[in-house]
């Protein structure tokens, strides 16, 4: 049933696993369609209880597959910037609890698959990466509600790298551990999920997403899509993506696309 997943069914705690390891699995839109459908079986699986998001192989997620988006038409572009929040709040808002098991390094919309996850155990080798402002685009400012402003605007800015160890020390993560320690850390997690209440995990999910609702998450999350669909057609945008195709450092010039004459 998927191509771009794995999903491990066994017990109560299921685990979905991004599996294009061969692009360090980056996403497309296919993949974004197949994680929406594979959070509606987590939630609507009455032998699912708590589900845990990871990858495969040494990478988490390496964000957007650039061979898809640098042939997309506007008309895929669209469709691949709404499938990409609705994967994201498909993960978020689902009633039951998911861990991100960061095994690898998060870059671009793999920071934000990992960050729509209630809890996220990283290895420490791994960091978090928003690269789209290298790219020619944005990537929004919405860890403004979880890392303040300054450090939100540092990783959105500058595109650097936040090492795992500093992502904890920053709250955008609950814990950093060594690899050794890795599975038994998420297992703490699914461990202690698995003995609460199902209804109070939910209706806590809940409440915290109205708060983030209140705050303006939400509309943060669909009114920056069509910025960065905009944003990726400019001729930045192209550049970014066939400079790296090549290989070689983008040339940006701030050009605003070109309208096409009237006929």
């Amino acid at each position: 049933m998927y191509k771009s997943l794995l999903i491990e069914k066994s017990g109560p705690v299921w685990r979905v696993i991004l599996n294009r390891p061969e692009v360090k699995n980056a996403h497309d839109l296919d993949m974004f369609r197949e994680l929406v459908a594979a959070f509606d079986e987590v939630e609507s699986d009455p032998a699912c209880r708590c589900a845990v998001l990871t990858g495969c192989g040494d990478f988490f997620c390496a964000g957007q597959d650039l061979r898809f988006t640098r042939t997309a038409d506007a008309q895929m572009v669209d469709a691949y910037g709404r499938w990409n929040v609705a994967a994201r709040q498909r993960i978020q808002r689902n009633f039951k609890p998911v861990v991100a098991a960061m095994n690898g390094p998060a870059i671009g919309g793999g920071v934000y698959l990992a960050t729509s996850c209630d809890l996220i155990v990283s290895v420490d080798s791994a960091f978090l990466q928003l690269r789209e402002i290298q790219a020619g685009n944005h990537s929004g400012g919405a860890f403004v509600y979880t890392i303040g402003r300054a450090r939100s605007l540092e990783m959105s800015l500058l595109g650097r790298r936040v090492p795992a160890p500093q992502a904890e020390a920053w709250g955008l993560i609950n814990r950093s551990v060594p690899a050794a320690e890795f599975d038994a850390a998420v297992k703490d997690y699914t461990d202690a999920l698995m003995e609460l209440p199902p209804l109070a995990l939910r209706y806590t999910k809940n409440a915290t997403n109205i708060l983030l609702d209140m705050g303006g998450f939400s509309t943060h999350m669909e009114a920056g899509a069509p910025m960065q669909r905009y944003l990726g057609l400019t001729p930045d945008g192209r550049e970014a993506k066939l400079a790296f195709k090549e290989r070689r450092k983008p040339r940006f010039s701030g050009a605003y696309p070109k309208v096409a004459d009237p006929e």
